[in-house]
């Protein structure tokens, strides 16, 4: 054993007294005294973990911060999509009389005694009569002055959770033949002007029961809970409501798109997850997902209000106080903030809403909305990759040669060395 210890000492001697790592050679020199091998190891080991602790740094900041967002005011190719636009039914007069005053997809505690003794099949039905034909509802609309069919451009959503939606210019719509976002503000369209007419008459009262509002949101956004109240735009009959918003746009580099997404901490919309409920990810279709998860994993059921996945069924009436009971782990904030990625895409925005004003109108039962964007984009957010694989390498690469003086190349005097030259070792030590 003592024999092969100092055989493998002497191959040891050998590498260090003949490899380019700078100072180690002197460590094992016989013709230098004691306190200079010592004044070369003290000086050696401090280089070494000099080089560690650059080198971890290094890898740290490109698994911590390998992205940053940065704002840009000076660029000229740029195209921004206008907002979305949903509009919402939140309850009927069915639901009204039978089951809740509010809303019933908000969790109310005041739901009607009724509402605990129905089957899921009646509480389906009531939801189904929320629908209405666009038709019923949308009298005109016009993009920037030029009039456009209302009805191939709002469809339905799926179940978020607040009611029957419609909404246009939204990339959570599967169009055929054509995209889901169709309207943007660019260097040929240079400004935005929406006008939507509603109606608000006696067969759309029956529908609504004056329960229906109007989103304004980003493309990606859902009309949810968490927006309902903060983002909704109510209507008055016989009057304009004009909203007046600015953008702005999140524009990613190429080199994003190839940094993991727990490193980036963002989602791109194409990459959804495997049993997404959602044709696209967003963290709002992220939520949502993870609020009916939570309501199987506690109640066994789902709200009749929100979508049923493939294995699941709705909750009765007497279910439902379950999901009531339960409410606040259900919606749970922090577990959206741990299971849901923000969105890498999307635009800012800024609304101004202005109380309504009349307008003229041959149909005195109108309402219309009035969107309006205030000023183009002059400024937009970029994410941008700060520390990429190469940027790595290279840092790596320069704590090496700073701290050791070594190259790539000396690393392969290793198995030189150790096994193509231990040969000669042996046969001068034999």
């Amino acid at each position: 054993m003592k024999g092969r210890l100092i055989w493998w000492w002497k191959i040891i001697k050998q590498y260090l007294q003949n490899c380019s790592v700078h100072g180690v050679r002197y460590l094992v020199d016989d013709n230098i005294t004691y306190a200079e091998r010592f004044f070369w190891l003290i000086f050696c080991v401090l280089c070494w973990i000099g080089c560690a602790v650059t080198i971890k740094d290094a890898v740290t900041n490109f698994i911590k911060s390998p992205v940053a967002v940065t704002t840009e005011t000076m660029y000229l190719d740029w195209e921004t999509p206008f907002p979305a636009i949903a509009f919402c039914i939140s309850t009927s007069k069915k639901i009204k009389t039978d089951y809740s005053n509010t809303n019933p997809g908000m969790l109310p505690n005041n739901f009607k005694r009724a509402l605990f003794k129905t089957s899921a099949e009646d509480l389906l039905l009531a939801y189904e009569g929320l629908k209405a034909p666009c038709a019923d509802f949308l009298a005109e609309c016009s993009w920037n002055n030029v009039k456009f069919n209302c009805c191939t451009e709002f469809q339905e959503l799926k179940k978020t959770g607040i009611g029957y939606c419609v909404a246009m210019n939204t990339y959570h719509l599967k169009k055929t033949n054509q995209p889901s976002v169709r309207f943007f503000i660019n260097r040929t369209v240079k400004y935005g002007d929406l006008i939507i007419d509603f109606k608000l008459n006696a067969k759309a009262k029956e529908h609504s029961h004056s329960s229906f509002t109007v989103h304004v949101l980003n493309n990606l956004q859902l009309p949810m809970l968490t927006n309902i109240e903060k983002d909704e735009i109510r209507m008055k009959r016989g009057s304009t409501t004009p909203v007046q918003f600015i953008m702005y746009d999140t524009f990613n580099e190429d080199g994003v798109k190839y940094v993991p997404i727990m490193h980036r901490n963002c989602r791109f919309m194409y990459e959804n997850r495997v049993d997404s409920l959602f044709d696209i990810y967003s963290s709002d279709s992220c939520y949502l997902q993870m609020i009916i998860e939570r309501m199987i994993k506690f109640c066994g059921c789902v709200h009749f209000y929100y979508i049923v996945p493939s294995g699941a069924r709705v909750c009765n009436g007497s279910e439902m106080r379950c999901i009531i009971a339960n409410k606040t782990e259900i919606m749970s904030k922090s577990e959206k903030l741990e299971q849901c990625n923000p969105n890498c895409e999307g635009t800012s925005l800024i609304i101004n809403r202005m109380e309504s004003s009349e307008y003229d109108s041959l149909d005195r039962s109108s309402s219309r909305v009035h969107v309006i964007l205030l000023s183009q984009p002059v400024k937009r957010y970029r994410r941008y990759v700060v520390n990429d694989i190469l940027d790595v390498i290279v840092a790596v690469g320069s704590a090496f040669g700073l701290f050791m003086g070594v190259s790539i190349l000396s690393f392969f005097e290793i198995p030189y060395w150790f096994f193509i030259r231990r040969d000669k070792l042996e046969n001068n030590f034999s």
